[in-house]
């Protein structure tokens, strides 16, 4: 399968909504003269607007300095010297400010210690330390903390009272960029090796360009470039070791410019792609955008894949994370950028992902995969770990029994209950366990018909995401529906008692196949916990499943983009299912990647 690409000239743009003392946004593209200063101020704008104030100098002068083509600043030492000092760190227009270099979700001084996040260490916090002096590169994340007797809290209770509301980065340099960093991605946020990226390293010509797609202005281009570059989910992503932070990753996000539920960002994020794919966006304007959410993406790939030694070897690989809508949204932008460089290296580390969804260790692959599995009546929706225990299968049969939503049950259906997230153990309907197709299977449907768009746009994308199962699940979802039949698996017996019978705990159920029964009439087969019990089988008559009436219900799309939404049938086409799944992936022009 392949498209007719359009080419996409990305040039140096300075229409930044920035301000800048002492010329450090001088407009220089020329690296032997570049723009100087001591001082720099950032403002951020939504309904209100916050301001990051960065003071510096270069051995007691004006330091080298100019942004980088998402507009992100970056300092170098000036002519004759060797290092650049930070001296002062702060913000306006909210709360208080924190800043680490090189921050790492493991031990992070952003946000300190507050509401026991986990990671949060005030000793890692830079603010309290400065002035500190680089002879290196290094990445200074800084962030303004949400006045919330102000601005209002940040959705969720559990992190009420510290949560972030913008991002600044400004990159220490040890010298000054190509073109003054004009046609350079900002460097990766994490991880102590900085590489920068600039255009000649991107297939940008694969960069699709549709008529169908609706087009934005100046201002709204701004808006995207804005948006893209002072957002973060570099401290969303789970621990080394698979460790998760309470909430921690919803209050590490920008509250102010994207929110801080993932499923909600994804869907920012594809309209906003869309906003820049139109043919109806002039391509003359939307440079600086389209470089914020590539360098956004970017930095996802980092803050998983965090390498010592650059890209020759990754051994350090973080969580990708799954769940409850709270981790979508971070896969799609890593293989947007992964697509886009020549480098295959990139591409070739995130493939891996949907072979061993489990990842390294116990390391999830990310939520977009991990959520559709193979199964005998295609694919289906849910998560759980592809090595199922006994009690796992106690859990769903318990949960769905809990919810009487299941065929013949006496008591009232409450779909609302359990785990709203958890796959059919035995593979043949989708989740969740108490009624197939409601609660997340609803949440992440719009996301993920985004992205199995995105990879009908662009074959770069198909294969780096190297998952076929799930263009099959979405191409099934948005023509067919819930999947619920063909279930050979017979329904919890009507003559248990709701109140006594507790499949996870081995109590009170008179039916129930794990129980040391004679004729079990409903869940696992004793004998094969992996099978379940048979409709029609063990003295029960007349089942046909445990949910036969839910099968081809449609599913309301949750969080779609609507720019997705509506042109799904154009973007669909009358193409047959796309073939992901990758045996050789094919062979990309590897790019040298310059490490700063």
């Amino acid at each position: 399968m392949r498209y007719k690409r359009e080419l996409l000239i990305l040039a140096c743009c300075s229409l930044f909504a920035y301000q800048a003392s002492a010329n450090c946004n001088c407009g220089s593209v020329d690296a032997a003269n570049p723009c100087t200063g001591t001082s720099i101020t950032v403002s951020v704008k939504r309904s209100y607007t916050v301001a990051f104030a960065w003071e510096f100098n270069s051995g007691g002068t004006a330091a080298s300095c100019g942004q980088f083509a998402n507009g992100d600043y970056w300092v170098a030492p000036a002519a004759g010297k060797s290092a650049v000092t930070i001296t002062s760190i702060s913000g306006s227009g909210s709360g208080t400010v924190s800043a680490d270099d090189d921050p790492q979700l493991e031990s992070t001084g952003i946000l300190g210690a507050s509401n026991k996040y986990g990671n949060g260490d005030t000793s890692e916090n830079l603010i309290g330390k400065l002035p500190v002096t680089y002879g290196s590169s290094v990445s200074i994340l800084a962030a303004i903390q949400r006045d919330e007797s102000k601005r209002g809290a940040c959705g969720t209770k559990q992190i009420t009272g510290a949560c972030v509301d913008a991002y600044n980065v400004l990159t220490v340099l040890d010298a000054v960029p190509q073109n003054a960093g004009s046609t350079v991605l900002r460097p990766n946020v994490s991880g102590s090796v900085k590489e920068l990226v600039s255009f000649d390293q991107l297939n940008l010509n694969a960069f699709p360009r549709r008529a169908f797609f609706v087009g934005t202005d100046q201002a709204g281009v701004e808006e995207i470039r804005q948006k893209w570059s002072h957002c973060s989910e570099v401290l969303g992503v789970k621990g080394i070791n698979g460790e998760t932070w309470s909430e921690g990753g919803r209050a590490f996000r920008a509250e102010m410019v994207c929110g801080n539920y993932g499923a909600r960002i994804a869907r920012s994020y594809y309209d906003d792609l869309a906003y820049l794919m139109s043919q109806n966006t002039p391509r003359e304007i939307i440079n600086p955008a389209v470089a914020a959410m590539i360098t956004y993406g970017k930095d996802i790939f980092h803050a998983i894949y965090d390498c010592d030694d650059g890209l020759s070897q990754c051994t350090r690989i973080r969580n990708w994370g799954s769940g409850a809508g709270q981790s979508l949204g971070k896969f799609p932008p890593a293989v947007i950028f992964a697509a886009l460089a020549k480098n295959a290296k990139y591409g070739e580390y995130l493939q891996k992902t949907s072979t061993d969804l489990l990842g390294y260790a116990d390391i999830r692959g990310p939520q977009e995969l991990e959520q559709i599995n193979p199964g005998a009546n295609g694919p289906i929706w849910g998560d759980e770990p592809d090595d199922l225990k006994a009690l796992d299968y106690k859990v769903y049969w318990g949960r769905l029994f809990a919810s009487q939503c299941y065929d013949g049950a006496k008591g009232n259906c409450v779909a609302n209950t359990g785990n709203k997230t958890m796959r059919d153990p035995h593979g043949y309907i989708d989740g969740p366990p108490g009624h197939p197709g409601t609660q997340y299977m609803g949440v992440s449907a719009g996301p993920m018909r985004a992205l199995v768009g995105m990879m009908y746009l662009m074959p770069e994308i198909c294969e780096i995401v190297n998952y076929t199962p799930l263009v099959e699940y979405m191409d099934r979802l948005s023509t067919y529906g819930i999947k619920s039949s063909n279930d050979p698996c017979a329904p919890p017996d009507p003559r248990e008692d709701l109140s006594k019978c507790q499949p996870y705990k081995d109590t009170g159920c008179l039916y129930y196949g794990q129980q040391n029964l004679t004729n079990p009439t409903w869940g696992p087969d004793p004998a094969n916990p992996k099978q379940c019990i048979q409709n029609n089988s063990g003295g029960n008559s007349g089942q046909n499943g445990r949910f036969p009436g839910r099968n081809g219900v449609n599913v309301n799309f949750g969080n779609d983009s609507s720019q997705f939404q509506k042109n799904w049938s154009s973007i669909r086409g009358n193409l047959k299912n796309i073939d992901c799944t990758i045996v050789n992936p094919p062979a990309k022009t590897n790019a040298s990647i310059t490490d700063a």
